[in-house]
């Protein structure tokens, strides 16, 4: 299995000098299975290069492409998939936290007066995935689905393949002020002994306050999960659109010592643009290829 960043930024891009390093683009993740299954993780601005080199590999292989929910930030990418315009190209949609029918909705951005060319100028094959008890099986990999605690509702997804496990929870609130979709031992079960958790970890501890019930969790909350869930490595994500590169570094060097105190044997990284993490099978740690 390999995963790789293509977006990592929340709630809007910030490309710039103070940016860098991390990457401005919102949320996309490309995960693939060694059985050649291809998943592609939301639709942020990310997207865009994930599609570019697709085109350049002149690949044909079926794209899953799941939606954590689809606030702008997960699916402005969308209309710049190069992929959706090739009529050779199929593209399976799945968000879990919607009727099928309703899924198709994410090309209703690609209207006037919002977007100059319409989804029916899209040429690839589009289909609509289902879940069955918020399960699914694509080809090795069986995928599981729970709900989040945001704002409109949305899904995180576990991907179990004979290689290893990953999980992802983009704008979840671990601990929201009111009564929450999951609540928190329902998290640990679902990531429980996971290889990778790709995690919301967008506030500090003292923005809580003014951010409670915006739907993102806190970077110690998301650390406690990881260590209380057995994760292997815990890849904080969804970083907060005005958070530096520099202050991103002091983050994951603070969150790099807690985990540590805790006596836990996970390692934590922080989302970048372009770095890439595998894990295969026969071999007992995860790899990272950043």
């Amino acid at each position: 299995m390999k995963i790789k960043f293509y977006g990592v930024r929340g709630s809007i891009a910030t490309p710039g000098p103070n940016t860098i390093r991390y990457g401005g683009n919102t949320a996309c993740v490309s995960v693939k299975s060694d059985d050649g299954s291809h998943f592609v993780l939301d639709a942020g601005t990310g997207i865009k290069i994930l599609g570019d080199e697709l085109m350049e590999k002149s690949s044909k292989e079926d794209i899953h492409l799941f939606f954590s929910h689809y606030h702008w930030d997960h699916i402005q990418g969308f209309p710049f998939f190069l992929p959706a315009y090739q009529p050779d190209q199929t593209i399976h949609l799945l968000a879990a936290h919607m009727q099928d029918e309703q899924t198709h909705t994410v090309l209703t951005q690609m209207t006037d007066p919002h977007f100059p060319v319409p989804s029916d100028r899209l040429e690839a094959k589009v289909k609509v995935l289902s879940v069955i008890n918020s399960m699914l099986l694509i080809g090795k990999t069986q995928v599981k689905t729970k709900s989040l605690n945001h704002p409109g509702g949305g899904s995180a997804y576990r991907l179990d393949m004979p290689e290893g496990s990953m999980a992802y929870a983009t704008d979840n609130e671990l601990f929201p002020p009111n009564e929450p979709d999951t609540n928190y031992q329902d998290w640990v079960d679902f990531f429980q002994g996971v290889d990778y958790l790709i995690h919301d970890a967008m506030y500090l501890d003292d923005e809580l306050q003014k951010t409670h019930g915006w739907g993102h969790s806190l970077i110690s909350q998301t650390l406690q999960l990881a260590v209380d869930a057995n994760v292997s490595n815990l890849i904080l994500f969804h970083h907060d659109p005005s958070r530096t590169d520099e202050q991103l570094d002091q983050i994951l060097i603070d969150s790099k010592a807690w985990v540590k105190s805790q006596n836990s044997e996970c390692q934590v990284y922080m989302a970048r643009e372009g770095d890439e993490y595998a894990v295969m099978e026969g071999v007992n740690s995860a790899v990272a290829c950043a």
